[in-house]
């Protein structure tokens, strides 16, 4: 019997995850690059008799506790399977502002650890869902477990052995599967929701993540890449909580 199309673009992503393990496995293990720590814009903010550090990256990181907050509380009327990725997803969004809030408040490995398990969740969500709109509720289950588990495992080889590539993995060859499957039409009984302006967003988010200093000093020290990646990526939900709403509207 010849293959579905969800069938073989799950086959398909899997071939994927693997090529990129295989990859990376045969790459010496990936320390994090103490580098990353050094933000561009360090400008505090007095409040009162208190002081907020790196005051542009600690309330941009707001913008995740906005849109994760939005996001469950529009998840009333979707057709079941898909409601617990989606909840995954944006509860991680919800608790992706804390994390981050934590982590610029005094840039280390030790707080980035709460930015990275708030964000697992979140990764795991956003496969999950497009796995169950996209290829059924069966796949949906198996991709969402399979991310969450490989997103704690990849965390807990970071913390312990100090490698990266797992996560690499995690994250990035989760973006390449939802690349993959984006375009794919809904299975019957499920919302399709626009998936496109999410992973456009999230490209142009680790660009200006990547351009933090360079912006610093085009700037002339008005602004820096990170806030913008951080207010980029939430900008990214709102289509999705645009469709969201009309879901739960009916229309």
């Amino acid at each position: 019997m010849k293959p579905s199309t969800p069938q073989r673009a799950e086959w398909w992503a899997l071939a994927l995850v693997c090529t990129l393990g295989a990859a990376l496995a045969l790459l010496a293990p990936v320390a994090q690059p103490q580098h990353f720590h050094h933000l561009a814009d360090t400008r505090a903010l007095a409040l009162g008799p208190l002081t907020l550090p790196y005051a542009a990256d600690v309330l941009s990181s707001l913008a995740f506790v906005a849109v994760g907050a939005a996001g469950l509380a529009r998840l009333g009327r979707l057709p079941p399977p898909q409601r617990l990725p989606l909840a995954l997803f944006f509860a991680g969004l919800l608790l992706t502002g804390p994390g981050s809030i934590r982590y610029h408040l005094s840039p280390s490995d030790a707080s980035l650890l709460w930015d990275r398990v708030a964000m697992t969740p979140a990764f795991a969500g956003a496969l999950g869902a497009l796995a169950t709109e996209r290829l059924g509720a069966a796949a949906g289950r198996r991709w969402l477990a399979a991310w969450l588990t490989l997103g704690i495992a990849a965390l807990a080889q970071w913390v312990w052995a100090g490698d990266l590539r797992l996560y690499l993995i995690a994250q990035f060859g989760g973006f390449a599967v939802l690349l993959l499957w984006f375009r794919l039409p809904a299975v019957g009984g499920m919302a399709r929701l626009p998936w496109g302006w999410l992973l456009l967003a999230y490209a142009v988010a680790k660009g200006f993540e990547l351009a933090d200093a360079p912006l610093w000093a085009l700037s002339g020290g008005l602004v820096a890449g990170h806030p913008l990646k951080h207010l980029v990526a939430a900008l990214g939900v709102v289509p999705l909580l645009r469709a969201l709403r009309r879901a739960s509207s009916g229309r």
